[in-house]
């Protein structure tokens, strides 16, 4: 807590930060995304001023590389934001504070994105079977028409979940 510490002179406050910053990387890991980005970005939530990669690195222990990996993702989901720090050539970062503009502008864009290349790959995989069908012998034709029938349902599951995300009125809550 360097970076943090000089800023904040309360112990209580400081150690409140710090069980904040570790339980956003467990959080980020219960997902499956690795503890950093859970703690690179609570950090930069509670940073008063923006911070360099050195100063991440250094307050979470971890190398700037791996800052650096981290802060290129939380920037593509809207979470964090490079600023200009003036007369420092270093790259600041801070993290956006407004919650319903990170999931709005950054998480539902990227799992839309996701959810287009999906489509894709789902029509690809149909093509190939729609052949396989076809082809198949007799013998094996049931076992092809249960591949069909699974994959139909996961494209109903595609459906519903792309409705989901594009649904104007989610917007309109965020």
């Amino acid at each position: 807590m360097k970076a943090l510490a000089e800023l904040i002179e309360s112990p209580e406050l400081a150690a409140a930060c710090l069980r904040f910053i570790e339980s956003g990387g467990h959080t980020t890991q219960s997902f499956g995304l690795g503890q950093v980005i859970g703690q690179v970005f609570a950090l930069l939530y509670l940073s008063p001023r923006p911070l360099c990669l050195d100063e991440i690195a250094d307050e979470l222990g971890v190398s700037k590389a791996s800052v650096s990996t981290t802060v290129r993702q939380l920037e593509g989901w809207s979470a964090v934001k490079h600023v200009w720090v003036k007369s420092d050539r270093r790259d600041f970062y801070e993290a956006e504070t407004d919650f319903k503009a990170m999931l709005r502008r950054g998480v539902l864009e990227t799992l839309r994105k996701k959810m287009d290349t999906a489509a894709v790959r789902l029509e690809n995989v149909e093509t190939t079977l729609a052949d396989a069908l076809e082809k198949a012998p007799p013998v094996g034709r049931e076992e092809t028409k249960v591949v069909a029938e699974r994959l139909q349902r996961a494209r109903q599951f595609h459906a519903k979940i792309n409705g989901l995300l594009n649904n104007p009125l989610l917007d309109h809550l965020l």
